[in-house]
């Protein structure tokens, strides 16, 4: 009967090497070196465990490390909520710094009185404390005004036609407000806002209405 033998002699820590199956077998029940052999072995696995261990405390470590570190914030006037609290909240505007000359001299060209106070309200307050508007894309059909929030104020998207509808209204009615009627600048600028009035209801297909929108549009899309 034909001898089974590995295909690789089998190499024992003390040196005995064997073909043989059964040779080897009795072999490792009475060679003093094969438990010291699996013991090396354990201590090699747990070694390499051990390594294994240390490289993930250190990985962890690191990523805690990241997490504490603060972070530089930055607020820019791109950041759709980023407002800085000093700032009006639309139609909140303050005007003191617009005289009574100066109101009178937008009162005497009527078809632009109305695009030149917002421009001067929004644009000329000192320390900016105004500029609560802003079209973040011109290419789109809105605008971006301040608005009081839960945690302070921020920019809330609206509609360009809402905008602008409350920017006209806001704005003549402030006008008109200052417009005295007993004279000839007063009396121009009133008759214009009431031709005005009858576009916005449809007279003239609302051409003159319209117009105003679109110069207001020009003037805080700059």
């Amino acid at each position: 009967m034909p001898t089974t033998e590995y295909k690789e002699p089998r190499v024992c820590a003390c040196g005995y090497t064997t073909s043989l199956p059964s040779c080897w077998s009795r072999h490792k029940k009475s060679c003093a070196s094969v438990p010291n052999a699996l013991v090396e072995q354990m201590k090699q696995q747990l070694a390499d465990k051990d390594r294994q261990l240390e490289a993930k405390d250190r990985q962890i470590e690191e990523l805690i490390r990241v997490a504490k570190k603060p972070r530089t914030v930055h607020n820019t006037t791109n950041n759709k909520f980023v407002v800085e609290q000093h700032i009006n909240a639309f139609g909140k505007e303050s005007i003191d710094h617009i005289s009574h000359q100066q109101i009178q001299a937008l009162l005497a060209d009527p078809v632009t009185a109305v695009p030149q106070f917002i421009k001067l309200k929004h644009r000329k307050a000192p320390g900016g404390v105004n500029q609560n508007l802003r079209v973040p894309n011109q290419k789109r059909a809105i605008y971006q005004v301040v608005v009081p929030g839960d945690e302070g104020k921020e920019w809330e998207n609206k509609s360009k036609g809402e905008v602008l509808e409350q920017l006209y209204d806001d704005n003549s009615g402030q006008l008109e407000a200052e417009a005295d009627e007993e004279t000839r600048v007063g009396s121009l600028f009133l008759d214009h806002q009431e031709r005005i009035k009858l576009s916005a209801g449809g007279e003239d297909g609302g051409r003159k209405y319209k117009e105003q929108l679109d110069k207001i549009h020009c003037v805080v899309s700059v």
